[in-house]
């Protein structure tokens, strides 16, 4: 009798892809720093709100991109028969 249990599929690919969209949201936000500064009259409220949300941006970045090559090199190491660290 087959087993009706399928294993969840991990959306690694999409993690990944979000990853660089962050990236392009991060350039979004240098834009408009850009924007603000090329002003008269520059808002610091609004720039420092730029800066608070780049560095959001940035840290969520660098936590998926981690975790994808951790997975990623975690599931090499299995496949290749190398003991994990």
């Amino acid at each position: 009798m087959r087993s009706t249990k399928r294993h969840a599929t991990l959306p690694i690919g999409r993690t990944a892809r979000i990853a660089f969209e962050i990236d392009a949201m991060r350039e979004g936000c240098c834009l408009a720093a850009r924007s603000l500064l090329g002003k008269h009259s520059v808002d610091e409220l609004e720039l420092e709100e730029c800066a608070r949300l780049d560095d959001a941006l940035a840290q969520a970045n660098r936590l998926l991109k981690f975790t994808v090559r951790d997975i990623m090199l975690s599931r090499l190491s299995r496949r290749s028969g190398v003991k994990e660290r």
